[in-house]
């Protein structure tokens, strides 16, 4: 009989399944960053795996649209990943945005204006990615200390019209 005792560690196996291979060295959109499970495995075993581990309690870090796939708001993750493309696409085609890719976990990056990034800001406005509500991304005003509320705007469509506001923030 062994004296080993294998004991499941439920935050060991999705750092395992979130962690790119091989790591994006570079990422300059948010499909550079698809490498891990969570990205590339059969979306039904990642809902699977992601329920089992997430528990009543826990909340695993995860990308944006595992939470909104999860609850059935977004239809599926390649959906997801047209919305990221979208917005990518978008702020790309304008100066001054720059994607981010060093976000948490398994999450996607996000896109900051440069320009923004003067005194006395200390950060730039930011886009982010968000599962909050179905426009699934919220812009977060430039700032000096206490950060802003984010501004939720609907989809790449709704972005596009408000850059011109946005980036006179």
């Amino acid at each position: 009989m062994s004296d080993v005792e294998l004991v499941p560690v439920p935050r060991l196996e999705w750092s395992l399944a979130t962690e790119a291979h091989p790591p994006a060295l570079e990422a300059a959109k948010p499909a550079s960053l698809r490498r891990s499970w969570i990205h590339t495995a059969p979306e039904q075993q990642v809902l699977e795996l992601f329920r089992k581990l997430q528990g009543a309690k826990r909340r695993l870090p995860a990308p944006w649209w595992l939470r909104a796939l999860d609850r059935g708001e977004i239809e599926s993750r390649a959906a997801a990943f047209e919305i990221e493309d979208e917005v990518h696409a978008a702020l790309g085609a304008r100066p001054g945005w720059v994607f981010v890719p060093w976000a948490g976990v398994g999450e996607t990056g996000y896109w900051e204006y440069a320009p923004s990034d003067r005194a006395p800001m200390r950060m730039p406005t930011t886009v982010v990615l968000t599962d909050e509500h179905r426009g699934w991304l919220n812009v977060v005003p430039a700032h000096c200390d206490t950060e802003p509320v984010p501004v939720p705007i609907k989809q790449a469509t709704g972005l596009v019209s408000m850059l011109p506001q946005i980036e006179v923030w």
